[in-house]
């Protein structure tokens, strides 16, 4: 029966097409949401590990923005005594404590994040620098601003600082490619923030013990201490509500789809009474009615699938790559996304088409012929 499949949906094109669009708006949001979130826990994760650190140390207040603006190179309110930072080399178990001050500052006229740390953040961030006399520049701020080592550059805001760029790191895909990174000083004095620090990145000599290292840094005074994981697992839990709400959108779009397949397929019922009463009349089964009416309704739906899938595809790409928290990010492709939205379409074709072709199945064909 497949020329009657392929006959009636060349003769109902509009009814088609329309059916066709409303499952596969539903189902290219789905992708680009699954696609998306996917590629922003990626990107914190990312942001995360980049830090090389076990423990980071922050002022009081709330963890994960303070967390958040280090990454991003944004100002905050609260800082860190630099006078502190004695107590947190001396912590038992602490191998590396690298301060790190971030804000952004016009670096040759163009507004770019800024870092100020010291040299044990090489050793963090597994640079190959031997002595930080000068700016390290990410590969896009590089590329933005021009610059090859060697070059001279002024960074100002408060207080204006001439260096020369030392080393330009390798692209990292992360927001280390952004920043330009200053001896700690010359970047305090920059940002007006002359024995403040934004947060200590630690390392712990010996990782087992990285939860009691913790406590240590907790209770001295004025800081907490929050390891990277904590902050991953928090923020993910937050975009994993978001995600809720955006599937629950989803939900809604593919619902209308739902409905528009099953008064579609209502209809096509009710017009083709005559041509059931037909293939009843020469031996077609209700069963086989049944499925005639069930595989045009999944092919109809598979249909809606593939193009809700280049669509969602094409939208991730002209989408900004900017996550809500900030972060640059990719979206991520997966053949389980592809099976998931595939799965849900013809889940769509398939409960759409329940009612209608049971209703063909049960048409009387003696009633359908006496309609010729």
């Amino acid at each position: 029966m497949s020329w009657i499949l392929r006959a009636n949906l060349r003769r109902r094109k509009a009814r088609l097409g329309l059916t066709v669009g409303g499952i596969a708006i539903g189902v290219a949001t789905l992708f680009a949401l699954l696609s998306f979130s996917s590629g922003i826990a990626t990107a914190l994760e990312r942001e995360l590990d980049s830090l090389g650190a076990h423990i980071i140390v922050l002022p009081v207040g709330c963890p994960y923005s303070l967390t958040l603006a280090l990454m991003q190179g944004a100002d905050t309110i609260e800082y860190i005594d630099e006078v502190s930072l004695a107590q947190f080399g001396a912590v038992d178990n602490v191998e590396i404590a690298a301060p790190a001050v971030v804000g952004r500052a016009k670096v040759n006229g163009a507004l770019t994040p800024i870092y100020g740390t010291t040299l044990e953040t090489a050793a963090l961030k597994q640079w190959t620098l031997t002595s930080f006399d000068g700016a390290v520049v990410g590969s896009k701020a590089a590329a933005d601003l021009g610059l090859s080592v060697g070059d001279e550059v002024t960074v100002s805001l408060y207080a204006p600082v001439t260096t020369r760029v030392i080393e330009i790191l390798p692209t990292t895909g992360g927001r280390d490619d952004t920043f330009v990174f200053l001896p700690l000083a010359d970047a305090q004095r920059v940002l007006a923030l002359q024995g403040k620090v934004s947060a200590v990145l630690v390392r712990a000599a010996d990782v087992s013990r990285v939860a009691d290292t913790r406590a240590v840094l907790g209770h001295l005074p004025g800081v907490q201490a929050v390891p990277p994981s904590e902050v991953f697992d928090t923020l993910v839990g937050i975009l994993a509500t978001v995600r809720q709400t955006m599937i629950l959108i989803a939900g809604i779009a593919i619902a209308v789809g739902v409905f528009t397949t099953m008064n579609t397929m209502m209809m096509s019922v009710q017009e083709r009474r005559r041509d059931i009463g037909l293939l009843r009349a020469v031996g077609a089964t209700r069963s086989e009615v049944f499925s005639l009416f069930l595989v045009e309704s999944v092919t109809v739906s598979a249909i809606g699938g593939l193009v809700g899938l280049a669509a969602g595809y094409v939208a991730t790409l002209l989408l900004p790559r900017a996550s809500g928290l900030g972060l640059e990010m990719s979206p991520e492709y997966s053949f389980a996304f592809v099976g998931i939205c595939l799965g849900v379409a013809i889940a769509v074709g398939a409960m759409s088409a329940l009612y209608p072709a049971m209703t063909a199945a049960r048409l009387q064909p003696i009633r359908a012929l006496r309609e010729l």
